[in-house]
């Protein structure tokens, strides 16, 4: 037991736990500084708990109070005076403006009834004599009842000593003043919202800390350092950490077991035991962590990749268990869920809480090493978000392999399924779908990496970046932006580029040559006074162009579909961005360059722009790639259709066969 001596203690601590204590604000910490919006929002939330029926829980739950207990020689040195508590203090490290609050609700209440009694004592370091000011609040009541707060010598007050007279009085004008959907009183104040505020942790309301407090070596302020550091804070991770490994941390050990033994040697058994599982916790919690922390592990569970909110990663895996939701406002809601669980019996004690962390883990691990579910459950984390991941594990514990295989596909054949009417997933088009289409193709892109069974798709790659559809074989001038002429300057640059290159393999087409002519010539005249350079004149020239690469696709056929899923391929925004409204020989060279430079390109994508659809054919590998055909569209298509078999049209297969070319004759 004695690495555990050293662990910090973690509790909750209704109000009248705090009362009678003595907390020391250090120098460190800045004065007091709630103001109007901490203060009604605070005030809000427990009207709302005390008195709304429809909220949850026996308790509201304040954020965390961090302390440490000071030495007895740092309190003699100080001079710190106190009747309470045998003269202990705790040097607040986190909290004091939550302290400082709750101090003020009951200096108030204790001045508006004087039976009311309960306090603490507050020194602050940097004005010795500022606790003193909660004795000294009085109260003044004016000729239509409404009560205001002062102290003597208000023009001399200091900073502090204002804001906390600030504060007592918007506490106690938003008792007197707020409206609907609240109408508290003075008479609610003193009464049924005080006798929640102050209850003991019995009664079935009432208000909570977490005490946080430190037992070991650390230095508060460094810890303090790093509780106000923006990326780090004292998290549930940090909580629950402290919930299954500090010394008050209970674990049930098995009757019949310790049966055998007398009293004494019971209690060593017991506390054997509680330190074989607190180590085991210690040894996985590492383990699990680590693992997290691999890009790839973490972007297969991670909707967004994203770990700004988890300092430590094994949170995120807590947040699953607790059923946290993506629009959850309380920072604490994991740890306070785990505290629920144990108290009202949906976990028998804390090792079955820690059992359960353990089998979602290692059934994300299971998943994660097998192809099928690496790549199934990773889309649906992508697109649907912790809800689908959290359904899953749940879910998997309850029901055969072969039902299991069959809700995730059912899952994924219900999320690119337009569930607002008929339109069948070969009929999306750009305009009207575009992000059920967008997701059509990012599972097309997943399957054929599936399918083909070479890697597993890179999910850590693709969510480095947003993703836009790009139409394959350009459509018209009218994606290029109409107002920035910088813009204007990159399409005729890129353009340029590939006529050039085109016109060195070309060198006896005459068209081509009047095309360049007249490209270069048009492009001078943009550089040389964008002013006077309309849009219109961009749409001739882009209009010249597309006709050129046109005319060279009339053997192969010009594609029939515009802005349907045959004609789109999934690009990242700044790529997208770059290569604008382009032909598809500009769009290749930049997707070429971009993937040589290492920038990740979706494979089926890349299988567009090098033409692997084509694979089959005769020509393959001396077929033309200056433009995307009719052809290569059909090609493209059947793949689409081969590879989403499953999931285009489960009912009316026969139907989805035939829909793209239905779109191509009504465009």
């Amino acid at each position: 037991m004695a690495e555990l001596n050293s662990i910090n203690y973690l509790d909750l601590c209704a109000i009248p736990e705090l009362c009678n204590k003595n907390f020391y604000i250090p120098e460190y910490q800045r004065g007091y500084r709630w103001g109007d919006t901490q203060i009604r929002q605070l005030l809000e939330d427990l009207y709302s708990f005390f008195y709304d029926e429809r909220s949850s829980g026996s308790f509201y739950c304040l954020q965390p109070i961090v302390v440490k207990e000071m030495p007895k020689e740092a309190v003699d040195t100080i001079g710190l005076q106190s009747k309470n508590d045998d003269n202990r203090w705790y040097e607040v490290i986190d909290g004091q403006q939550r302290l400082t609050t709750i101090r003020i609700i009951l200096a108030l209440e204790n001045l508006l009834d004087e039976d009311k009694e309960l306090s603490f004592n507050m020194y602050y370091k940097t004005r010795p004599n500022l606790g003193d000011i909660f004795n000294q609040l009085t109260k003044k009541r004016d000729e239509n009842k409404v009560y205001s707060i002062h102290v003597n010598n208000e023009n001399s007050l200091d900073i502090d000593s204002w804001h906390i007279l600030q504060a007592a009085n918007k506490i106690i004008n938003w008792f007197q003043t707020e409206a609907e959907p609240y109408k508290p009183s003075i008479s609610s104040f003193k009464g049924t919202f005080y006798e929640n505020f102050s209850n003991d942790k019995d009664k079935s309301k009432s208000v909570q800390v977490i005490w946080y407090e430190l037992r070991d070596n650390s230095d508060p302020y460094e810890m303090f350092k790093r509780l106000n550091d923006k990326s780090i804070s004292l998290n549930n991770a940090e909580l629950i950490r402290g919930l299954f490994l500090s010394d008050s941390s209970k674990y049930k050990c098995d009757e019949q077991f310790l049966a055998q033994f007398n009293d004494d040697a019971r209690i060593v058994v017991e506390n054997r035991e509680q330190a074989r599982k607190q180590s085991h916790i210690i040894e996985q919690w590492d383990i699990i962590e680590s693992q997290l922390r691999n890009e790839m592990f973490w972007s297969f569970v991670k909707k967004d990749k994203c770990s700004t909110n988890y300092s430590c990663r094994i949170e995120y895996l807590f947040d699953l268990i607790s059923n946290k939701t993506d629009d959850e406002r309380d920072l604490l809601f994991t740890y306070l869920e785990f505290e629920s669980m144990l108290k009202d019996g949906r976990v028998g004690d804390l090792w079955d809480l820690w059992i359960k962390v353990e089998t979602y883990y290692s059934l994300l691990m299971a998943w994660f090493k097998d192809p099928y579910y690496y790549h199934k459950i990773g889309f649906l984390t992508t697109e649907l978000g912790e809800s689908a991941l959290t359904e899953l594990l749940q879910e998997s514990s309850s029901c055969s392999k072969t039902k299991f295989k069959k809700s995730i596909d059912k899952k994924i054949y219900d999320s690119i399924h337009d569930k607002r009417n008929s339109k069948r997933i070969l009929e999306y088009n750009y305009q009207d779908d575009y992000n059920l289409l967008k997701r059509v193709l990012f599972l097309y892109n997943v399957e054929s990496t599936y399918q083909q069974g070479l890697s597993f798709f890179p999910f850590d790659q693709y969510k480095e970046s947003d993703w836009t559809l790009e139409h394959i074989h350009a459509q018209n001038s009218e994606r290029i932006d109409r107002s920035i002429k910088d813009k204007w300057v990159e399409w005729f640059t890129e353009n340029q580029k590939t006529l050039e290159r085109l016109a060195n393999r070309l060198q006896d087409d005459s068209d081509l040559k009047s095309l360049i002519e007249n490209f270069n010539r048009e492009f001078d005249r943009l550089k040389s006074n964008k002013d006077k350079y309309t849009f219109n004149d961009v749409t001739r020239v882009f209009d010249s162009v597309l006709g050129y690469f046109n005319s060279l696709s009339k053997q192969d056929g010009t594609p029939t579909v515009i802005h349907g899923i045959s004609n789109m391929a999934l690009l990242s925004g700044s790529t997208n961005s770059s290569i604008g409204n382009s032909v598809f020989e500009v769009k290749r060279q930049m997707i070429m360059d971009a993937d040589a430079k290492g920038t990740y390109i979706p494979i089926c994508t890349r299988k567009v722009f090098l033409k692997y659809y084509n694979k089959e054919d005769n020509n393959f590998t001396v077929q033309q790639n200056f433009y995307w055909s009719e052809t290569d569209r059909v090609n493209y298509l059947n793949d689409i259709k081969m590879v989403l078999k499953q999931y285009i049209d489960a009912e009316a297969p026969e139907v989805a066969q035939n829909v793209e070319e239905k779109e191509g004759i009504n465009e």
